[in-house]
This record gives C-alpha cells, sequence and structure tokens, in this order.
C-alpha cells in the first residue's frame, strides 16, 4: 500500500495543532480558575461576611432593633438621634466651631424633641443610635463617618454627666473634639469597642492595637509636624486637665493664652467640689 509523504506530513501537523490548541484552552482554563480564587480572596471583609452569613441577622450591636430601625416613629430616641445628626451636618456647612455645631445640633433637637432632654435612658437610647452606627461606618471602612459619630456619643455622654447626672462640672471640650480633629484609628476602634457588647470589632482592633494613639500640643506656635505626638509623650495641664502640651517649654510659651480659660475652668471645677462635699 503506498503512502503519500505528503499527505502523513499534514495530518502530522493537524495533530500537533490539536494538541497545541488543548494546551491553550487548559491554560486559559487555569487562569479563569485562578483569576477566579484571586477575586475571592480580594474581596473586603464585609463582603465575604456577608456571603458566609447569608440568611442569617445582621448583628446590631447591643442596640434595640425599634432604635435602628428605618421608620419613623419606632422610637423616640432614634427620632432625636437623626434630628441632632441632620443639625449637626447644617451647623458644619455654615462653618461653625465644633463646639458650636455641636450645641447647636443638641438645641435643635431638643427644640423639636422635648421630652428626651431630661430622660436619662432616652438620652442613653441616642447615644447606642451613634455607637451602632458608628460601629457600621467603621466596618466599612468609612473613618471620616465614624469620627462623627463618636464625637456626637461623647458629647452626649458628657452632657447627660454634667446636667442630668450631675456627676461632672462641666463638658470637657478636648476629649470631646479629640474625636473628630485627631483620632487616630486605634483610639477611634478603642471607643467604640468598649462601649459595644459584640466581638464585631474584635478584628480591627487586632489590626490597629500597636498603632501610636496620637496626642496634640495645645501651644499653637509648637514646631512639631501639624502640632501632634504620640499620646503617651504628652502632659496635661494640672489645674484645670483640659490641656496637653508636649513638653515644659510649650505648656510655658502658651499660659499667656491658656490662662483665662484654665482659670474659669478650675473655678467652676471648685464649685462643683464644694457641692459635691455639701451633698455628702
Amino acid at each position: 500500500m503506498h503512502h503519500d509523504p505528503g499527505l502523513n506530513n499534514i495530518m502530522g501537523r493537524k495533530r500537533k495543532q490539536g494538541k497545541a490548541r488543548k494546551a491553550t484552552k487548559a491554560k486559559q482554563e487555569a487562569e479563569e480558575r485562578d483569576n477566579h480564587t484571586n477575586d475571592e480572596r480580594r474581596q473586603p471583609p464585609a463582603a465575604q461576611i456577608q456571603q458566609w452569613q447569608s440568611g442569617i441577622p445582621k448583628c446590631t450591636h447591643g442596640v434595640d432593633d425599634s432604635i435602628t430601625s428605618e421608620a419613623e416613629g419606632i422610637s423616640i430616641s432614634s427620632q432625636f438621634a437623626r434630628a441632632f445628626h441632620k443639625s449637626f451636618q447644617e451647623a458644619v456647612i455654615g462653618d461653625l466651631t465644633l463646639s458650636n455645631c455641636l450645641l447647636a445640633a443638641n438645641s435643635a433637637a431638643m427644640d423639636k424633641f422635648p421630652e428626651v432632654r431630661n430622660d436619662s435612658a432616652k438620652m442613653g437610647s441616642v447615644i447606642s443610635y451613634f455607637l451602632w452606627s458608628g460601629t457600621e461606618h467603621f466596618l466599612e471602612d468609612n473613618y471620616g463617618s465614624a469620627k462623627v459619630a463618636a464625637t456626637i456619643a461623647r458629647f452626649i455622654e458628657q452632657f447627660i454627666a454634667v446636667e442630668l447626672k450631675l456627676t461632672q462640672a462641666e463638658l470637657n471640650w478636648p476629649k470631646i473634639e479629640e474625636m473628630l480633629i485627631r483620632s487616630d484609628v486605634h483610639t477611634l476602634v478603642k471607643f467604640f469597642r468598649h462601649r459595644i457588647p459584640c466581638s464585631c470589632l474584635d478584628e480591627k482592633y487586632e489590626e490597629v492595637k500597636n498603632t501610636a494613639k496620637m496626642g496634640i500640643c495645645y501651644n499653637e506656635h509648637c514646631n512639631l509636624p501639624n502640632r501632634t505626638t504620640e499620646r503617651s509623650k504628652t502632659m496635661y495641664c494640672s489645674r484645670c486637665r483640659c490641656a496637653t502640651y508636649c513638653s515644659r517649654e510649650c505648656q510655658k510659651t502658651a499660659w499667656k493664652v491658656h490662662k483665662s480659660n484654665c482659670d474659669k475652668v478650675a473655678k467652676i471645677q471648685a464649685q462643683f467640689d464644694a457641692r459635691q462635699q455639701n451633698t455628702t
């Protein structure tokens, strides 16, 4: 039987081409599988958790559903919190100082919902609303909104202590302001984690717990970049404990500016201490 060598060459080339196509296809399929796996690995934790926990009720971080509900009228505290936040945003747009923004928002919310003002339980629920929303923002890596929630929560905590429970002389504005203006990620996650009963922020805390907490020097002429340094290296004014400095030199330099406010705070604190002694 005669075999045509040209035909054999053609058939050989076709077999080789077929094998090459199969190898290319197999390689493409392997790459697609790898890309799919990598895509899954690159998904943010929130997306993975949502996939893994599909159908499981979302954690409300210890807050009652009536507080987190979007429905109007479910909770007077929830409505108060939303009114406070809205008024705060409007005040910020008006370029007021942080303290004036918070005071304006508090006044507006209390005018609208006066039954909340003198009820420490309802005001506590307002705090819970901002702890819940702030934790949610933090889990979404929305640190700006988380800072706003933490600032409002701390302001209301101080308001309750000063106005309702009478356990504090006056609002400690530096402690309130540090949440929005100077808080680092470590400070922020610790603030929320210590106030919610769930473990939703434990993983985040492990990621940032070794990050240095930052503090600010209240000397306006401090030479440090942005007047910030590690908080462990700062010192409080021992008289009012409402201002911090990076060094004795900065404290001395700032004294002329700080003196009047320090005198005011010290006087209020002395009067408060005297009242406390008379009631015991």
